[in-house]
């Protein structure tokens, strides 16, 4: 429940046919008041997952739909060994990643968009919950996500013709009771 909107709680439905390699995810929210819950559920964002085992190799079919913002796309992924695929299109946008596992330690993930962008990812894992991933945004930013443990930070460097002003730091702790 939302401590800001206390007269509504949300909800997570999950379903899952592991015979057939079908998931089911579901969001919504409803009236907390019991008199209006049955008659006020409403449904947020809903997603379907289905894979399929081809030759060791992982293919994997993610329809999803957000119904606040009335939009959908597919994410579709081939996990072969030390590299993974992933293709999201919507009717807007399409995007492409292709991640490459190095060692145990290091991944690279370059992204391209429909429209031409690039983005390149460097993973790397520095032991038990702690990792750093470091996003190069040619001509735009750089931006750096540091995991320790419960502590996480991260930095984004403005690119700004050939100075980095304007740099930004946010970091937070997971507090769990």
């Amino acid at each position: 429940m939302d401590v800001q909107r206390m007269d509504r709680v949300a909800f997570q439905i999950d379903a899952a046919d592991n015979d057939n390699d079908l998931k089911l995810t579901m969001f919504g929210s409803a009236a907390a008041s019991l008199k209006r819950f049955a008659t006020s559920p409403r449904v947020s964002h809903i997603e379907f997952t289905k894979g399929f085992d081809n030759d060791g190799n992982r293919i994997t079919v993610n329809p999803r739909y957000n119904v606040d913002y009335d939009h959908m796309d597919v994410v579709m992924t081939y996990d072969a060994d030390d590299t993974l695929i992933s293709v999201t299109a919507s009717k807007d946008d399409q995007v492409v990643t292709i991640s490459q596992q190095l060692n145990d330690e290091n991944m690279i993930s370059p992204t391209i968009s429909r429209d031409g962008s690039l983005t390149l990812a460097w993973d790397r894992k520095l032991g038990d919950h702690n990792s750093v991933r470091t996003t190069l945004n040619p001509n735009r930013s750089v931006e750096v996500e540091w995991k320790d443990e419960a502590w996480t930070a991260n930095v984004n460097f403005p690119m700004e013709e050939d100075s980095m002003k304007g740099a930004t730091v946010h970091i937070k702790r997971d507090v769990r009771f």
